[in-house]
């Protein structure tokens, strides 16, 4: 062999193991990202009676609801850390009671401040049930629900649609959007959100709609119904009046549509 073939030789070797090693440290480090994005999850399956209460609460993350026909009951979580290690802590707890599923993440005083995980709800629900959300770290969105719906100290945006009975929206730090097919004698409540608020009612619902303390513009989109203003209050009434539409405490604007 020449000594150009034997330097040539070296040059091919020490690229081969270069490129070689550059593999190997690249596939190590995809290993260990893909062990870090791994989330955990967990699928489960209850049966409930008409009227049944679905409690969520104390959740860091966003959650979902959606109603479907039916009695059974879907529980989905979905949890996720840059650490794998933070995954032994805040740990969501599904208990079947004889009026309905508490779903809620128990602190077990041992985390501390350093933990950074992301716990996501996500249940299927029979249409015939009461829903309460309560501390949610996330937005909150629900669907189809006939039943009583009462959510409280959102951390994220809510988004309300074909719902079907009471509902009490207090305390969300994000827009607000409701899509309401009809409402109890109850009424409809909507009160200290740090967004905006849109109301979209039912062509053919009866209610009376007040709006006040906002920092925001108050309008409606449906032709020929406006706001009658008295100081820095709005009502409105839809069809021949009815159950309370109460919207208050809203630092964005609140906008009425019809659906």
């Amino acid at each position: 062999m020449t000594d150009r073939s034997f330097a040539s030789s070296l040059v091919s070797s020490a690229l081969a193991l270069l490129i070689l090693g550059g593999h190997a440290t690249n596939a190590g480090s995809g290993n260990d990202a893909t062990k870090a994005a791994t989330p955990q999850e967990t699928h489960n399956i209850y049966q409930l009676t008409a009227g049944a209460h679905i409690d969520v609460s104390n959740i860091s993350g966003p959650v979902s609801v959606e109603a479907t026909d039916g009695s059974t009951a879907t529980v989905s979580i979905y949890r996720s850390a840059p650490n794998p290690d933070d995954l032994a802590y805040r740990k969501v707890s599904v208990d079947q009671t004889s009026s309905g599923l508490t779903i809620q993440q128990k602190p077990d005083g041992t985390e501390t401040a350093s933990i950074n995980l992301l716990n996501r709800v996500v249940l299927t629900v029979p249409r015939k049930v009461n829903v309460r959300g309560h501390s949610i770290s996330g937005d909150f969105n629900i669907s189809g629900v006939h039943g009583a719906v009462d959510l409280s100290s959102i951390s994220g945006s809510v988004d309300a649609r074909h719902v079907n009975g009471d509902l009490a929206i207090s305390g969300a730090s994000g827009n607000v959007r409701v899509v309401a097919e009809g409402i109890t004698d109850a009424g409809l409540q909507v009160s200290n959100v740090s967004g905006n608020v849109y109301l979209r009612l039912a062509s053919n619902l009866n209610a009376d709609l007040s709006v006040s303390k906002t920092s925001g513009a108050v309008s409606s989109r449906i032709a020929g119904l406006g706001f009658h203003k008295v100081g820095d209050s709005y009502s409105l009434r839809l069809g021949s009046g009815g159950p309370p539409i109460v919207v208050s405490n809203v630092t964005g604007a609140v906008v009425l549509q019809s659906l």
